[in-house]
């Protein structure tokens, strides 16, 4: 296998895709993932038992308020379930999705790839370790050379021994404030980035001071913040003065919770916008020219996000969204920026 990245090429898990063929991409999606330790264990026994029941209609509205507090909600794990989503995109118009499950959540190269083959859909697979809560047991005698050559070696060369290659380093999770092991993945996944031309999509902790931190441990290890896509902005940078300080750096700025209905964030006082107020913060960033560095996607990563439990899944944004941008006054050309240009040229390998 050639031990380099395709320049100028998209990595898919079916293997190198020129960037105009993606169509509308969702750049931060989870096909499969599992987010065990992020259960919250309810204080009542009422709520113990309703941890432990799978979701069903009975249920749902509990679980969408308390969304980690359920053990079914928060894992992904039946691939027939994940084709059937996935296909709705597909007949939505979608063309891409990016499944940013790195290390911790555990992805599925090989799951990836039939559902990429199922679907029609081309599909990125990712590298990278999540946030500290999800590392292995010995991280901290992982030194940052270690690191740098496994996620070269999932980009360059297969994730793990299945010979298929990622094609973004992330998303590489990251607390508030950053913990030591997630400072040493942060600047393996920088020198990564230098040794590859992979972007690097980061999961921020939940202060509008992270991103700003993140940045600088990147840039100091090397990495092109502009190949950098800060995601989950709209529960950290909820304030428009930061939003804008943020853009100017240069990196992608990500909305990737478009069809979360939730207005307060279940373990901690975050206010989430709505899709709306989304549309608002974008055209906001847009008027002050930050146009071409705007993602948007969903973060599907448990069942009351998908279309089966009565969410919009992950034809969300192409069925409703993109309508709903045109409705507030936004041009084609802005919207097919967001959807398919922007996309296109963060996951482009540099």
């Amino acid at each position: 296998m050639d031990p380099t990245m395709p320049s100028g090429m998209v990595q898919t898990v079916l293997g190198p895709v020129a960037p105009d063929e993606l169509g509308i991409t969702l750049p931060h999606e989870h096909l499969l993932c599992d987010l065990g330790p992020r259960f919250v264990e309810p204080a009542t026994d009422e709520g113990r038992a309703l941890a432990r029941q799978p979701v069903t209609l009975d249920n749902l509205g509990w679980v969408r308020r308390n969304y980690l507090s359920n053990l079914d909600n928060i894992v992904l794990d039946d691939e027939r379930l994940a084709i059937e989503e996935a296909a709705l995109f597909r007949r939505a118009g979608g063309g891409t999705i990016v499944d940013a499950g790195s290390v911790g959540i555990r992805p599925d190269p090989l799951a990836l790839r039939r559902i990429s083959q199922a679907t029609g859909l081309h599909v990125v697979g990712a590298t990278g370790y999540y946030t500290e809560d999800f590392h292995p047991p010995d991280m901290d005698a992982r030194s940052e050379d270690e690191l740098t050559d496994e996620i070269v070696r999932d980009l360059t060369e297969g994730i793990g021994e299945t010979g298929i290659r990622a094609g973004i380093i992330g998303e590489v999770g990251c607390s508030w404030t950053l913990r030591p092991d997630e400072r040493k993945s942060l600047r393996a996944a920088a020198r990564a980035q230098r040794a590859t031309g992979a972007p690097i999509s980061v999961h921020p902790g939940r202060d509008q001071g992270a991103p700003f931190e993140i940045l600088e441990v990147l840039a100091a290890a090397g990495a092109d913040v502009e190949r950098v896509v800060i995601g989950h902005i709209e529960r950290t940078e909820f304030e428009m003065p930061n939003l804008l300080r943020l853009a100017r750096t240069g990196c992608y700025v990500e909305f990737d919770w478009f069809g979360e209905t939730l207005s307060m964030y279940p373990t901690g006082p975050v206010d989430v916008p709505s899709d709306a107020e989304r549309i608002d913060r974008i055209r906001i960033l847009i008027g002050e020219g930050h146009g071409d560095r705007i993602l948007a996607s969903h973060d599907v990563c448990l069942k009351t996000r998908l279309a089966r439990y009565g969410a919009g899944g992950y034809g969300h944004i192409p069925s409703n969204v993109m309508g709903w941008m045109e409705a507030k006054g936004m041009s084609a050309a802005e919207i097919d920026a967001i959807v398919r240009s922007n996309p296109q040229r963060i996951l482009a390998i540099a």
